[in-house]
């Protein structure tokens, strides 16, 4: 019998987080429709040629499911036709994305042809996997639309999902069966879960964090006990989790509708008046333009155009999160420690003031809670490190049933 796969899939508006059978793997969240047939595909015959496509299969996923053609993460991102990025303006949820089933789906594909080749299968047979998933929606989806969260559920697991690979000239094919999925609260996970059960390296973090930014606090005062808030400030969503001993607050708990992406999609649309005219295509490219390593002048006066536009568009963000999180201080008593973490944390840790403004907020309202930051390594992967838990859980569960 075939063992599951045991999957956390947190999909990001910007990245996709997903650990499948203990291996980690991130890939934008970006997807190229492929309306044009093309014949740009590499003989099967040709040993070498599928070991190298193979190897590096997670960069160039060219799939086809449900009768359509995509390039999907990695291989649309690096691509030259239209990119579909996450659409930080539309009123639907995450869930119902074109992305948050097309790249999970794409990627755990990928995962399953890389393993057969590697235990020297057949790929080109009809292969299939069982999963069992912990996934994950923004606080705000859930709570505001409850269906959102059975609606992604059942995106999954009503159907079997067939992922058709195009990359050579003998399709192969992957038949996925999702046993269950599960679906939390980002921000949420990170705090109940991640962090209350943070593991040895984590642990080590924060005792580091703590020594260094000379907080007033014990370390064994760590975790989740009396009332704790988590900021987990993602590309389209921040979201505001607050536990009062271990457990939710679904009344305070909120999240809003900005993110790091709103920075980004503001900065590329001045990029133009601060650099006499100079663009770039969407905000994919902008994000590629940040994190470049220039090697010309050209190329770095062109980041240093897109560093300045950047600059100016991060105090609008700082102050909704502020804002809320003054919100949230002026209804919560005795709030004991704030954690900050998502991948949108670290610009506006490293680059802007947001950890001083957080600080300044808490004098206002006379609290003396420490505010830590999971920094550049945790701080991306904290609901995904929930995530893995709670799948590794689930699975047990489903074991034993």
């Amino acid at each position: 019998m075939q063992k599951p796969l045991i999957v956390a899939n947190d999909l990001g508006y910007g990245n996709l987080k997903m650990t499948i059978d203990e291996e980690r793997i991130f890939q934008p969240t970006v997807i190229s429709p492929i309306d044009q047939a093309y014949d740009d595909t590499i003989d099967h015959t040709d040993s070498e040629a599928v070991k190298n496509t193979i190897d590096d299969l997670l960069n160039q996923m060219n799939v086809e499911i449900d009768g359509a053609h995509y390039l999907v993460g990695n291989a649309a991102q690096n691509s030259t036709i239209e990119r579909i990025s996450t659409d930080i303006n539309a009123r639907s949820g995450k869930a119902h994305t074109e992305a948050a089933k097309l790249v999970p789906l794409s990627t755990i594909a990928a995962q399953v042809v890389k393993k057969a080749y590697d235990e020297g299968e057949d790929i080109f047979s009809p292969l299939s996997a069982t999963v069992i998933m912990a996934a994950s929606l923004p606080i705000e989806d859930i709570e505001n639309n409850p269906d959102d969260r059975e609606y992604y559920q059942n995106i999954f697991v009503k159907n079997n999902h067939i992922v058709v690979f195009r990359n050579f000239d003998y399709k192969i094919s992957v038949t996925i069966r999702f046993k269950s999925v599960q679906v939390y609260k980002e921000g949420e996970v990170a705090l109940a879960v991640a962090i209350k059960y943070a593991n040895n390296q984590l642990k080590k973090y924060f005792e580091d964090y703590i020594s260094k930014q000379k907080l007033t606090m014990a370390t064994d005062d760590l975790g989740v006990n009396g009332t704790v808030l988590g900021i987990d400030i993602g590309f389209e969503t921040t979201e505001f989790a607050l536990l009062v001993n271990g457990r939710a607050d679904a009344f305070n708990s909120s999240s809003i509708s900005k993110g790091y992406g709103n920075v980004l999609a503001s900065a590329w649309r001045y990029l133009p008046k601060i650099a006499q005219g100079y663009t770039v295509k969407d905000v994919v490219a902008f994000k590629k333009l940040l994190n470049s390593n220039p090697t010309t002048k050209i190329q770095k006066e062109n980041q240093e155009f897109a560093l300045k536009a950047e600059q100016t568009a991060m105090p609008a963000l700082n102050r909704s999160i502020i804002s809320n999180l003054n919100a949230i201080l002026g209804t919560t008593d005795d709030l004991g420690t704030i954690y900050l973490y998502g991948g949108g944390s670290i610009p506006l840790v490293e680059k802007a003031d947001l950890i001083d403004q957080i600080n300044a907020s808490l004098q206002n309202y006379r609290s003396d809670a420490p505010v830590i930051w999971l920094g550049e390594k945790f701080s991306p992967i904290a609901n995904l490190m929930g995530l893995e838990i709670l799948a590794k859980a689930l699975a047990k569960t489903l074991n034993k049933s």
